[in-house]
Protein backbone atom coordinates (compact mmCIF):
# COMPACT_ATOMS: atom_id res chain seq x y z
CA UNK A 1 0.00 0.00 0.00
CA UNK A 2 2.84 2.39 0.79
CA UNK A 3 4.39 2.04 -2.67
CA UNK A 4 1.08 2.73 -4.41
CA UNK A 5 0.41 5.79 -2.24
CA UNK A 6 3.94 7.05 -2.83
CA UNK A 7 3.60 6.57 -6.60
CA UNK A 8 0.19 8.30 -6.69
CA UNK A 9 1.52 11.25 -4.71
CA UNK A 10 4.52 11.45 -7.03
CA UNK A 11 2.23 11.43 -10.09
CA UNK A 12 0.05 14.10 -8.44
CA UNK A 13 3.15 16.26 -7.91
CA UNK A 14 4.25 15.74 -11.53
CA UNK A 15 0.75 16.58 -12.77
CA UNK A 16 0.60 19.81 -10.76
CA UNK A 17 4.04 20.83 -11.98
CA UNK A 18 3.27 20.08 -15.64
CA UNK A 19 -0.15 21.69 -15.50
CA UNK A 20 0.66 24.75 -13.39
CA UNK A 21 4.07 25.59 -14.76
CA UNK A 22 3.71 24.65 -18.42
CA UNK A 23 0.26 23.80 -19.79
CA UNK A 24 -1.83 26.36 -17.89
CA UNK A 25 0.80 29.00 -18.63
CA UNK A 26 0.75 28.19 -22.35
CA UNK A 27 -3.05 28.23 -22.48
CA UNK A 28 -3.16 31.47 -20.47
CA UNK A 29 -0.60 33.16 -22.73
CA UNK A 30 -2.46 32.09 -25.87
CA UNK A 31 -5.75 33.25 -24.36
CA UNK A 32 -4.16 36.61 -23.50
CA UNK A 33 -3.02 37.10 -27.11
CA UNK A 34 -6.45 36.23 -28.51
CA UNK A 35 -8.24 38.59 -26.08
CA UNK A 36 -5.84 41.45 -26.84
CA UNK A 37 -6.29 40.88 -30.55
CA UNK A 38 -10.08 41.00 -30.20
CA UNK A 39 -10.09 44.06 -27.94
CA UNK A 40 -7.37 46.08 -29.64
CA UNK A 41 -7.08 45.14 -33.27
CA UNK A 42 -10.66 44.44 -34.18
CA UNK A 43 -11.97 47.64 -32.56
CA UNK A 44 -9.23 50.06 -33.59
CA UNK A 45 -9.29 50.45 -37.38
CA UNK A 46 -5.67 51.60 -37.78
CA UNK A 47 -4.39 48.53 -35.94
CA UNK A 48 -6.52 46.34 -38.17
CA UNK A 49 -4.60 47.71 -41.15
CA UNK A 50 -1.26 46.83 -39.52
CA UNK A 51 -2.28 43.44 -38.08
CA UNK A 52 -4.45 41.85 -40.77
CA UNK A 53 -3.92 38.38 -39.28
CA UNK A 54 -3.78 37.17 -35.68
CA UNK A 55 -0.51 35.35 -36.47
CA UNK A 56 1.21 38.63 -37.34
CA UNK A 57 -0.18 40.16 -34.15
CA UNK A 58 0.93 37.16 -32.06
CA UNK A 59 4.48 37.28 -33.45
CA UNK A 60 4.75 41.05 -32.93
CA UNK A 61 3.21 40.78 -29.49
CA UNK A 62 5.61 37.99 -28.46
CA UNK A 63 8.62 39.93 -29.80
CA UNK A 64 7.70 42.89 -27.57
CA UNK A 65 6.10 41.17 -24.59
CA UNK A 66 8.61 38.36 -23.95
CA UNK A 67 11.73 40.60 -23.74
CA UNK A 68 9.79 43.10 -21.61
CA UNK A 69 8.69 40.32 -19.23
CA UNK A 70 12.27 39.02 -19.06
CA UNK A 71 13.62 42.47 -18.16
CA UNK A 72 10.94 42.99 -15.50
CA UNK A 73 11.54 39.48 -14.10
CA UNK A 74 15.32 40.00 -14.03
CA UNK A 75 14.89 43.35 -12.26
CA UNK A 76 12.48 41.76 -9.76
CA UNK A 77 15.00 38.99 -9.01
CA UNK A 78 17.85 41.46 -8.59
CA UNK A 79 16.35 44.59 -7.02
CA UNK A 80 12.69 44.25 -6.07
CA UNK A 81 10.69 41.65 -4.15
CA UNK A 82 12.55 38.35 -4.70
CA UNK A 83 15.53 39.13 -2.43
CA UNK A 84 13.15 40.31 0.30
CA UNK A 85 10.87 37.27 -0.16
CA UNK A 86 13.87 34.93 0.03
CA UNK A 87 15.17 36.60 3.17
CA UNK A 88 11.79 36.48 4.90
CA UNK A 89 11.24 32.88 3.77
CA UNK A 90 14.64 31.84 5.12
CA UNK A 91 13.98 33.52 8.47
CA UNK A 92 10.59 31.79 8.73
CA UNK A 93 11.91 28.36 7.76
CA UNK A 94 12.67 26.06 10.71
CA UNK A 95 15.06 24.06 8.50
CA UNK A 96 17.11 27.14 7.59
CA UNK A 97 17.15 28.31 11.22
CA UNK A 98 18.38 24.90 12.40
CA UNK A 99 20.96 24.75 9.63
CA UNK A 100 22.21 28.23 10.55
CA UNK A 101 22.47 27.29 14.23
CA UNK A 102 24.33 24.10 13.32
CA UNK A 103 26.80 26.01 11.15
CA UNK A 104 27.51 28.45 13.97
CA UNK A 105 28.02 25.57 16.38
CA UNK A 106 30.37 23.85 13.93
CA UNK A 107 32.34 27.09 13.53
CA UNK A 108 32.62 27.24 17.32
CA UNK A 109 33.83 23.63 17.41
CA UNK A 110 30.62 22.28 18.99
CA UNK A 111 30.10 19.52 16.46
CA UNK A 112 28.07 17.20 18.72
CA UNK A 113 25.51 19.93 19.43
CA UNK A 114 25.28 20.67 15.71
CA UNK A 115 24.67 17.00 14.95
CA UNK A 116 21.86 16.88 17.51
CA UNK A 117 20.13 19.85 15.90
CA UNK A 118 20.43 18.35 12.41
CA UNK A 119 19.36 14.79 13.35
CA UNK A 120 15.67 15.63 13.12
CA UNK A 121 16.09 16.61 9.47
CA UNK A 122 17.95 13.47 8.42
CA UNK A 123 15.82 10.84 6.72
CA UNK A 124 15.29 7.59 8.56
Amino acid sequence: MGKIKNRLLRYWTYFRRGHGTYLAFLISFTNFIVIQYRLLVQYIPILELIFKDIIIFAITFACVYVPTAIIIGWYDYRKLSVPIDATLGAKASPWVRDLSKALILIAEGKNREAVEILKKWASK
